[in-house]
């Protein structure tokens, strides 16, 4: 299996369908976010309250930068897009797969007043962030798939991507 990347929104499913992939073939498996969260010692949300949305973006791309180029499978921060340099060294050694999730989707599965650690600026609400970041999903990405489909749906799904 080819490297891949996982791209979307929060609640797309990058994290659940990336481990469910790594855990069925046995491959590596990194989370950028929960990487952040290891090297800060708090969550998304606390790194954004306290520091700033900027921050957690900086310190998303030098987490993703840095990330070893033979893990098999990687789920991005929804914000990682926001950064072209990551964009590019992900694009370099594994394929870019955006989870694409209908917005009506993501707000069930997120809802509203959940703390994601969203890193934007607060007055953004989730409409916004998500009509933001589409664009960027679409243009860095080279395959899309549907986040509605079950997991074992896009395992499937995922699997002939990578082996193409």
């Amino acid at each position: 299996m080819n490297n891949i990347s996982l791209i979307g929104m929060a609640g797309c499913g990058k994290s659940t369908l990336g481990s469910a992939i790594a855990d069925k073939y046995n491959l590596s498996f990194v989370d950028t976010d929960k990487l952040i969260e290891t090297g800060w010692q708090i969550t998304l949300e606390e790194i954004k309250r306290k520091y700033g949305y900027e921050t957690l973006r900086k310190y998303e791309e030098d987490v993703i930068l840095n990330l070893d180029k033979s893990t098999k499978v990687i789920s991005t921060g929804g914000s990682a897009v926001y950064s072209v340099k990551s964009m590019k060294y992900l694009k370099s050694f594994s394929k870019i797969i955006y989870i694409n999730t209908p917005l009506e989707t993501i707000l069930e599965r997120i809802d509203k007043g959940q703390e994601r650690g969203l890193a934007v600026p607060e007055n953004l609400s989730i409409e916004e962030v998500y009509s933001e970041r589409k664009p960027l999903y679409e243009q860095f990405s080279q395959l899309s798939i549907d986040g509605t489909k079950s997991i074992d749906e896009l395992i499937d799904i995922v699997l002939n991507i990578s082996n193409e």
